[in-house]
């Protein structure tokens, strides 16, 4: 490399080194240590440039980036690589880091007049700036109105958009729910456990909405309790009762019921709905002539 190399303070400067290297070896130079040395530090790898190779002699170049941020003379050390020669013997090679000035910038006091630190100074806010804090104004109160407005309808049993949230009478939910049942052919199809599954739990779920009891979390035993001091008709209950302690059987005691009673299991459930609700239609009337 150059005798000396000058650079100004922070800058990085490269060093390039050459070394013959002999046919067949390797050269081998291995990172050096960061800091190089106190004051010089190396930036990134070395780097290998091929400079000639003639009859397999060739010559490397070897580059190294430093810099150094303290101003002043060093004296680099010299970096050791090593060639690996085809007869296995090992030479070691000395590269001469040779010495590095690193000045800082010169400031001509002579020339030179100091101010005093300027207040901070401020623009004026440009309507650009304030975009992003109206945009997320509005948004919020938009939010706060659609959870109002949910709110509002959740309680008046509307949609969202204000329409009436149309609901079916519980008659007619448990009538369309016992015909899909009839459809399915269930116990036809030797599923008599879901046959009965589903149309007992067609009913619970008829006698929560049309007598406000918990029948879902209820035994069939506990049902038929409650029911006994309803007014219902005597001849549906006891259908009901026996329908409900017929699927219990089915359900719970892997009871075979026999073709009569799988076809007769459905008429009963929509006779048992179709007489309590006309029987609400005759106490609605009562109320009304009342």
């Amino acid at each position: 490399m150059n005798v000396k190399d000058t650079l100004l303070i922070g800058d990085q400067v490269t060093l390039s080194f050459k070394t013959t290297v002999p046919k067949g070896a390797k050269f081998i130079f291995p990172t050096p240590e960061n800091p190089i040395t106190q004051g010089v530090e190396l930036v990134g790898v070395p780097r290998f440039d091929t400079l000639s190779n003639k009859d397999g002699v060739m010559e490397v170049q070897t580059n190294l980036t430093v810099t150094s941020f303290d101003s002043g003379s060093y004296v680099l050390p010299p970096l050791e690589a090593y060639l690996h020669k085809v007869d296995g013997s090992i030479d070691t090679v000395f590269l001469n880091g040779g010495n590095l000035e690193v000045k800082t910038i010169q400031i001509d006091t002579t020339s030179f007049k100091p101010y005093d630190i300027k207040g901070q100074m401020t623009a004026p806010y440009s309507v650009k700036e304030f975009l992003p804090w109206g945009g997320a104004l509005l948004l919020l109160v938009a939010l706060i109105y659609i959870i109002i407005r949910v709110i509002k309808n959740l309680r008046a049993k509307r949609s969202l958009f204000g329409r009436e949230t149309v609901v079916d009478p519980p008659h007619i939910v448990a009538l369309r729910n016992l015909e899909k049942i009839r459809g399915e052919k269930l116990w036809q199809n030797g599923q008599e456990k879901l046959y009965y599954t589903e149309i007992t739990d067609t009913l619970r779920l008829y006698l929560e909405d049309r007598f406000g009891i918990q029948a879902m979390e209820r035994t069939s035993g506990e049902i038929i309790e409650v029911l006994a001091n309803k007014k219902i008709d005597p001849k549906e209950f006891k259908e009901l009762k026996e329908l409900l302690g017929l699927s219990d059987l089915v359900k719970f005691a892997k009871y075979s019921a026999n073709v009569q009673e799988n076809e007769n299991a459905i008429p009963v459930a929509v006779r048992f709905v179709n007489s309590t609700y006309q029987q609400e239609l005759e106490e609605d009337k009562k109320v009304k002539e009342g």
